[in-house]
């Protein structure tokens, strides 16, 4: 959420969201004394599906509000925090997010479907 919050393209989020992910995997793999390679992979995996979500939101909400402030980005920063820090503390907790997350891109990717039905219809 923090890469695609930056603002970068969409490959620079994803990218720069496998490494914090991965940092965040690391970290948890520390604290929890588990195994580091499954979090670090659980992590990269979990940072590249929340970036490439969010840079997609984040893209469309600045096309539509022609945010030049970054207020945009500092909302998603702000929850990205949150959840990090719940993730952290609470670890099954991190399922949430990421189901959301899910469902966000399952109704975006419907959503675009519907709005170009009747451009198919027209062939």
């Amino acid at each position: 959420m923090l890469a695609a919050a930056a603002g970068r393209a969409a490959a620079a989020a994803a990218i720069l969201g496998v490494i914090l992910g991965a940092i965040g995997g690391a970290i948890w793999a520390g604290v929890d004394d588990a195994s580091v390679p499954a979090d670090l992979i659980a992590g990269a995996i979990g940072g590249l599906i929340a970036a490439s979500i969010v840079a997609s939101v984040i893209a469309g909400a600045r096309r539509r509000g022609g945010d030049s402030s970054g207020s945009v980005a500092v909302l998603v920063t702000l929850a990205a925090v949150v959840v990090a820090a719940a993730s952290m503390l609470f670890g099954l907790l991190a399922l949430i997010p990421l189901g959301a997350l899910l469902l966000l891109a399952s109704a975006r990717r419907r959503r675009a479907q519907r709005k170009h039905e009747g451009l198919r219809i027209l062939r």
